[in-house]
């Protein structure tokens, strides 16, 4: 865990909005002018409702989706995180490499915080090998 109230507001935003899909928390996690830089909709909704149209048609096409933070650094109002993304197994899948397994996302997300909330963020990510 890290002691960083940037940190952690960004640790709370993935736990509860991305993996729970508590959409609400986003108005108060995110500032009401809030920009994604990247990702799904880069641009182009602001504000809290971008990251509750981004989770919601994440979780839509990936069912189950889970991210897990793999790196969290913070430096003033900068948070760098390198995050993990999985989805469950379909049953027929449960041995690795068999046909259908889901190959976990690889991505980096900067953010900027300001006053308690996330300001804005960076997306960047690599597709699985085939």
């Amino acid at each position: 865990m890290t002691a960083s109230p940037n940190g952690a507001l960004v640790r709370r935003a993935i736990a509860a909005i991305w993996n729970r899909g508590e959409l609400a928390l986003a108005d108060a996690l995110f500032a009401p002018d809030y920009v994604n830089h990247g990702g799904l909709i880069p641009d182009l909704v602001r504000g809290p409702e971008a990251i509750k149209v981004s989770v919601v048609l994440y979780r839509a096409a990936f069912p189950g989706l889970q991210l897990s933070v793999e790196d969290l650094l913070v430096q003033g109002e900068m948070v760098a995180v390198r995050w993990l993304a999985r989805r469950p197994r379909p049953p027929a899948a449960a041995r690795p490499g068999a046909p259908g397994a889901a190959a976990p996302l690889m991505g980096m997300t900067f953010g900027r915080c300001v006053a308690g909330q996330i300001a804005e963020s960076w997306t960047c990510w690599q597709a699985p090998a085939p």
